[in-house]
């Protein structure tokens, strides 16, 4: 059992990680996409406004 526990949180510790990691990457993802659909909305009304 000494072995099997370092083990076991050392994985647990990586898959956290990886989680994280992930988490990050989409978040970014998303707040760029959400960025570009914002611009891509404002332009047409701006427009629109100002016409």
């Amino acid at each position: 059992m000494t072995m099997t526990s370092p083990t076991l949180t050392a994985a647990f510790m990586l898959a956290a990680a990886a989680v994280l990691a992930m988490r990050a990457t989409v978040v970014a993802a998303n707040r760029k996409s959400m960025v570009r659909v914002r611009s891509r909305q404002r332009h047409p009304a701006n427009t629109k406004t100002q016409g």
